[in-house]
């Protein structure tokens, strides 16, 4: 039996060399060298992902993966996904004080101080906007402090005055640059995220 080689890019090809085209216009059927057998794209540690073309996935499924990667609580997260999701709530929330205070910008000469403003009913609308990125924020640090084995509930040391900011630089700055642990450690869960740069 002659020994058979990889062919990069000719994923596709029959043994001939033609291409192998499906009922659709412009689909393609070749084998697809990234899928796995329990259905889907194969990932990094043995987790499938749902494709677009799976029946399987539903358009709430998507949405709900997609919340729960900005809101869970559960699992771990690496150092890009930690940068990536960070960068993106600061913009966010910059961009959301910049449009608030461009709305109210005639309503803020009514008020003597800032504590008044945010005291008042738009104040406590712009609260209302911010917190979706701040709970995002707080799962984000959570998630990667079970990146490090550290448990969730040291973020609660944070609230405590003078104490909890010391320990959050300490652990702020940890969480930015240390990698996590290697292999599976006791916060895996099927839904953590392919590690990068870990």
């Amino acid at each position: 039996m002659p020994v058979q080689r990889k062919q990069f890019g000719k994923r596709g090809l029959d043994p001939q060399g033609q291409g192998q085209w499906g009922p659709s216009q412009n689909g393609y059927s070749g084998n697809n060298a990234y899928a796995s057998s329990a259905g889907g794209y194969a990932r990094a540690g043995g987790a499938a992902v749902q494709v677009a073309g799976d029946s399987s996935l539903s358009i709430i499924d998507a949405v709900m993966q997609f919340l729960g990667f900005f809101f869970s609580f559960n699992g771990r997260i690496g150092r890009l996904g930690y940068w990536g999701i960070g960068t993106f709530n600061l913009i966010m929330m910059v961009a959301v004080i910049f449009a608030y205070f461009t709305a109210i910008e005639n309503e803020i000469q009514y008020y003597a101080n800032a504590d008044e403003l945010l005291a008042s009913g738009s104040g406590l609308t712009m609260w209302l906007l911010i917190l979706p990125f701040s709970i995002s924020n707080l799962s984000v640090q959570v998630r990667r402090f079970h990146d490090r084995d550290v448990s969730g509930y040291w973020l609660l040391v944070w609230f405590i005055p003078i104490v909890g900011s010391l320990f959050a630089l300490c652990q702020g700055f940890a969480n930015m640059f240390f990698s996590g642990t290697q292999g599976p450690n006791r916060f895996d869960t099927p839904q953590s995220q392919a590690h990068i740069f870990d």
